[in-house]
């Protein structure tokens, strides 16, 4: 039986385009008995509030049926969604089998998830039966991404639903699992060890087809597998991009050869954010990003990101020097746009920066100057990058940091300013090495960028410790609030400061308002900020998580 794995990037809502994609894998992958789409591979995912609109399911249903009349030869299962005609919720997340140029049989998603950034029950209503499928002698049990994520390796969905589907295909020879499933690093391994988990168990071969991609926010990393029945794996998708292969999963032959991804941390997230930043900017019609460049390794480590995206040619560097920004800033930027052969802009702020106290003058009368006029320097900044996205359509990346982000170190419709934040989920002390990680790729970023200290140079001798804990210690309890979601006590027994895990919260807490505006985000942890986090703005919770000390 040969199974082909079809890997494809889709883009929420572009049925004709996904349809072109789906028929070129259909013809690339002829020689396979079946081939298996991901899920949602017709319409896209997640399609969220879309689904409001009734056009959305109408098109997803007669495109499904142009596809299984386009392709008469094939037999096939394809990832969509359709219209419940059952009571209930008002759609279904389905795997279509398509056989002689006709959909043959469904199978509706069982589990549907409804955490982070998953919101299935929201529109969906759960299938409550199994799909066999016999064909060519094989018995083939069909299931949907979460469908399998409550076996053995998905500890943290026990019990979180009322059926276990798998347990419905005892007797299958074959299982198949439809899949989108976003990227997030520590999930790679979990998965791996499900996957083989579930070989082994049902003793059975095990197709997995993931899509590829970023819609949004939201990366999915590909890694397609093929498991026989001893728990060895036979073959494996490519990570970050389109796949097409062919496995005979009773030979264990593949189309191509294995190539396993690096399964290193930071390798892995600089792969994911790079993919994030091609699709947006690709799915969005941007051929060009623009960026301030201020030396420091957070613009930094985007500038890289960015030009192994699209290309150092499209990536715009505007250097925007204060009476603060020190020599070495400026120069670290330079030498960078020298190494990157990519022309620098150069406004200087202090026209812009002088204009606006001369403007409040009046109004500051006789009150201390603070981080008011600090705040008016990066504001200065981003009117001139918003001009420049304007005027060339170029997308403004943001390079705020995730560490800085949780505790409010940046300006609201300042640095905050732009379409996308490719760095918001990702912690201080993970952008250092994501800069050493683009320096092995190729070297760009100057030595002096990774030993000085960070600051945003917004007054005199200014530093981030100044305000901020060093940030491998800030790095440490913000991951246990933001993603282990441990109180003031377990940190405190943990052996943190009880003083400044206090301020770590009160400063987490009061800037909720600041994120709640933030540009789209690139998700890599288990935790991102954006629809997958939604915290009220207005409470007091953390505030009160040391009352009974």
């Amino acid at each position: 039986m040969k199974i082909g794995l079809a890997q494809i990037n889709s883009t929420v809502g572009d049925f004709e385009g996904n349809t072109q994609k789906i028929l070129a894998a259909l013809e690339k992958l002829k020689a396979a008995d079946l081939v298996v789409f991901p899920e949602s591979a017709l319409c896209g995912y997640p399609q969220q509030d879309l689904l409001d609109y009734p056009s959305f399911a109408d098109k997803a249903e007669s495109y499904a049926e142009r596809i299984a009349a386009k392709a008469p030869g094939a037999n096939f299962l394809l990832g969509s969604i359709e219209k419940n005609r059952d009571s209930g919720k008002p759609f279904r997340n389905v795997a279509l089998w398509i056989s002689n140029g006709k959909i043959q049989a469904r199978y509706f998603k069982r589990l549907l998830p409804t955490y982070d950034v998953f919101d299935e029950d929201r529109f969906f209503e759960p299938g409550r039966s199994p799909l066999l499928l016999d064909f060519r002698g094989e018995k083939i049990a069909v299931t949907i991404c979460e469908d399998i994520w409550n076996e053995a390796g998905g500890a943290k969905l026990e019990n979180r639903y009322h059926q276990t589907p798998l347990a419905d295909c005892k007797g299958a020879s074959l299982i198949l699992n439809l899949s989108a499933s976003p990227f997030e690093f520590a999930k790679i391994r979990s998965k791996r060890g499900m996957l083989e988990s579930i070989s082994k168990k049902y003793r059975v071969p095990f197709v997995y087809v993931n899509c590829v991609g970023a819609n949004d926010g939201i990366i999915f990393d590909g890694r397609s597998y093929v498991w026989n029945g001893e728990g060895e794996i036979l073959a494996e998708g490519k990570s970050y991009e389109e796949d097409h292969l062919i496995v005979d999963v009773k030979s264990g032959t593949a189309s191509a050869e294995m190539l396993p991804s690096s399964m290193e941390e930071t390798r892995e997230i600089y792969d994911a954010l790079v993919l994030g930043i091609r699709d947006y900017c690709r799915k969005q019609g941007f051929s060009s990003v623009v960026l301030g460049l201020s030396g420091g390794i957070d613009s930094s480590v985007v500038a890289c990101l960015a030009a192994d995206a699209i290309g150092v040619e499209n990536v715009v560097g505007v250097l925007l020097p204060s009476r603060f920004t020190s020599a070495e800033s400026n120069q670290d930027a330079i030498e960078m746009a020298k190494i990157m052969q990519n022309p620098i802009h150069i406004f200087m702020i202090e026209d812009v920066f002088q204009a606006y106290l001369r403007t409040m003058s009046k109004a500051f009368e006789g009150v201390a100057a603070d981080v008011t006029e600090e705040n008016l320097q990066s504001r200065s900044r981003a009117g001139i990058l918003m001009a420049l996205s304007n005027k060339f359509n170029h997308l403004l990346l943001t390079t705020g940091n995730k560490s800085e982000l949780a505790v409010g170190y940046c300006t609201l419709y300042g640095d905050m300013c732009g379409g996308l934040a490719p760095l918001s989920d990702v912690y201080k002390e993970q952008v250092y090495a994501l800069g050493r990680e683009a320096n092995r790729r190729l070297q760009r970023i100057p030595e002096r960028v990774f030993t000085k200290a960070p600051t945003a140079e917004l007054r005199a001798h200014q530093t981030d410790q100044d305000t901020l804990p060093p940030y491998a210690r800030l790095d440490a309890i913000l991951k246990k609030i933001l993603e282990d979601f441990q109180s003031f006590e377990q940190l405190v027994e943990a052996g943190f400061d009880p003083v400044e895990v206090k301020k770590i919260f009160h400063w987490i807490r009061t800037s909720e308002h600041k994120r709640f505006q933030m540009p789209l985000g690139l998700k890599v942890s288990s935790k991102a900020f954006g629809i997958g986090r939604r915290i009220p703005i207005v409470h007091e919770f953390f505030e009160k998580l040391d009352a009974s000390r």
